[in-house]
């Protein structure tokens, strides 16, 4: 199942997941599988605010990688990317596994920020201030 992780700070001062902003920096970090997914999980928030069941095997196919059972698959690697990076996080409610994605996400933090190319970084700089006036 898959609700939204509801975290009032960066849902004032985040971007949504389908703005540009994501494309342009958090996508470098998270990888495009893995961006395909949060952006893809978030959407079906919109239409479903109180979460919804997801089929993960129609769900990979929808996002153009495989599905198969074990964490060495594409699909896999992504959503693992997701929790790793914190736009997403595994709850454990039995019988079954929940995931809460975010619908927005924080600005990068500084730690990635310094792995993007020079450019990105300077882009990245110029972004955040030129939005902040």
């Amino acid at each position: 199942d898959l609700v939204k992780w509801n975290d009032p700070l960066v849902e004032s001062a985040g971007f949504a997941v389908n703005d540009p902003y994501v494309e342009m920096f958090w996508l470098p970090i998270l990888g495009p599988t893995a961006t395909w997914l949060l952006r893809r999980l978030a959407c079906g928030l919109e239409h479903n605010p109180q979460g919804y069941a997801v089929d993960m095997c129609d769900l990979a196919r929808g996002i153009g990688v495989a599905y198969s059972t074990g964490r060495h698959n594409p699909f896999a690697r992504a959503l693992h990317r997701c929790v790793m990076f914190g736009v997403a996080q595994q709850i454990a409610m039995l019988p079954e596994r929940t995931i809460a994605v975010r619908t927005n996400i924080p600005a990068l933090p500084t730690r990635h920020v310094s792995r993007l190319p020079e450019q990105l970084r300077i882009a990245h700089h110029d972004w955040l201030h030129s939005s902040a006036q």
